[in-house]
């Protein structure tokens, strides 16, 4: 259900460790801008960093993806903020034409040590030198990195961003609320990860919008045919209950009888429906996703809110027609008539 909000957290998601200002109608951040947000309490560290652009594969296509040319210092300290840990290879050399990618950017991209992720003839992951991947890392979010230095030498028209460091996370949410307030927004953009994620369900709001609208559809129509079908089952059963109401019981009690066998039936098919759809999407996330660097959630526990309307509905359907039957119900002419 979140595939999409998913993989975009989590491509973008290292917007959580460090905050991204890049300049406007210029190819650098200002002095002064640079000066007001070194001048900020909870600013421990500032690089410069230029971008070279690639792209990632996505369920729902190709998205760009930012390699960040740093210093070498900053290559190393971006990596540690960011909890990323050097698994193979090396990083990049300052001057060179080197990439080190997420683990999981080199297998969406089927990229292994010495392939070339930017080249001079791709249409998205454009490079006039060809640049190489030489080191791999891995850990919670995705990134890429590359020398600052190759980048201002072989993208003339790449702007210089400033990258902005805190202590720890909660810092660096307060420092987002703070830069995107003061930071003048015609001369410079702030990228935080709260502006990610408004962007994100802003973009998304319509495609859910549709989603729901389906959804509500394949409710109705199941809960329909479902409660149909145990009107029938209960129809069947005239003769059981008619016998139960000649001696002694209640229409109300025959009534709570027949809802607490619905209610037991919804619940056991949820369960094991979602059991199912659990070991399901288990397998396509590690025989079909996981291989090539895709990304679903199968313990998303806001996909599976979206379920529990289809046993209400289906108790709803069933439950209304049997009772308007039982209010009916004359059991002494029903046990005639099977005499």
């Amino acid at each position: 259900m979140n595939s999409i909000d998913l993989t975009v957290l989590t491509m973008y998601g290292y917007q959580r460790h460090l905050t991204v200002v890049t300049p406007r109608n210029s190819f650098t951040v200002s002095d002064d801008i640079q000066k007001e947000i070194r001048n900020q309490r909870l600013v421990v560290r500032t690089f410069t960093a230029r971008p070279a652009i690639t792209v990632v594969k996505t369920i729902f296509g190709k998205m760009p993806f930012v390699v960040f040319g740093l210093s070498k210092e900053g290559r190393e300290t971006v990596l540690r903020q960011c909890g990323l840990t050097l698994v193979s290879g090396r990083m990049p050399a300052d001057g060179a034409p080197e990439v080190a990618l997420h683990a999981d950017i080199a297998r969406n991209r089927k990229l292994k040590l010495g392939d070339v992720v930017l080249k001079p003839d791709s249409e998205d992951s454009y490079s006039l030198i060809p640049m190489k991947l030489v080191g791999t890392f891995d850990g919670p979010v995705w990134l890429a990195l590359g020398s600052e230095s190759f980048v201002q030498a072989n993208f003339p028209l790449s702007t210089q961003g400033i990258i902005v460091l805190t202590r720890s996370e909660a810092d660096q949410r307060q420092l987002d609320t703070l830069l995107e307030k003061r930071l003048d927004k015609s001369r410079c953009r702030t990228w935080t990860y709260a502006s990610l994620v408004r962007e994100t369900k802003d973009a998304l709001s319509s495609l859910y919008l549709i989603m729901n609208v389906v959804i509500t559809i394949i409710i109705f129509a199941i809960a329909f045919l479902t409660g149909m079908l145990a009107n029938i089952y209960f129809m069947q059963r005239i003769p059981e209950f008619a016998t139960l109401s000649a001696i002694g019981y209640q229409r109300g009690a025959l009534l709570g009888r027949i809802l607490a066998e619905i209610g037991l039936l919804c619940a056991a098919g949820w369960f094991l429906g979602s059991l199912l759809n659990i070991a399901m999407l288990l397998g396509i996330k590690t025989w079909l996703m996981t291989p090539r660097g895709l990304l679903v959630e199968p313990f998303d526990l806001s996909a599976y809110r979206y379920t529990i309307p289809l046993p209400l509905a289906i108790a709803l359907f069933a439950i209304l027609p049997i009772s308007r039957r039982l209010r009916t119900l004359d059991p002494v002419s029903i046990i005639e008539k099977r005499a």
